[in-house]
């Protein structure tokens, strides 16, 4: 999860400078737990995912925690649960998630955020996604800022925890 994380990290910094070389951190993090052709297109389709969200909401950005950080902004948390509620059929949560998002077409990003899906699955990642009721209990936490989230060790599988 926090490699995957990381790529949409690293993208915020491209706003500040174009420099594609930002990415080869977060794909190398991706490597030790998928093939490099797979870490490879989840950072292809992560860029064009990001500057699609970005221009679905106006261009506000993204609030987004330090690399590496194993704590989740709120963002972060509901771009996961998109991307893994989308990946899971879980059309209720991805809806939800890309409401709190402020997404202005949710049908707009289905097709990039499949594209993310495809490589993950090529790439043996899984994401499992929260409950429509998990989803709804994290939202409702207004003193809390952060996300936890927990590897599962042993697997390139991760879970939310709050």
């Amino acid at each position: 999860m926090v490699p995957v994380t990381d790529v949409f990290r690293s993208l915020s910094s491209l706003e500040d400078q174009y420099d594609l070389s930002l990415l080869d951190g977060p794909e190398q993090g991706l490597t030790v737990y998928t093939q490099p052709e797979a870490a490879k297109g989840i950072v292809s389709d992560a860029l064009l995912l990001a500057f699609a969200l970005t221009r679905q909401r106006g261009g506000r950005p993204f609030l987004h925690r330090p690399l590496g950080s194993r704590h989740g902004s709120v963002d972060e948390y509901c771009l996961l649960a998109l991307i893994g509620s989308l990946g899971h059929a879980a059309a209720d949560v991805a809806l939800e998630a890309a409401a709190y998002l402020d997404i202005a077409s949710f049908d707009a990003v289905v097709p990039l955020v499949g594209e993310i899906v495809r490589q993950m699955d090529s790439g043996a990642l899984v994401f499992e996604p929260p409950s429509l009721s998990d989803f709804r209990a994290m939202m409702s936490r207004e003193s809390s800022k952060e996300v936890l989230v927990e590897a599962n060790s042993g697997r390139a599988e991760f879970n939310f925890r709050n």
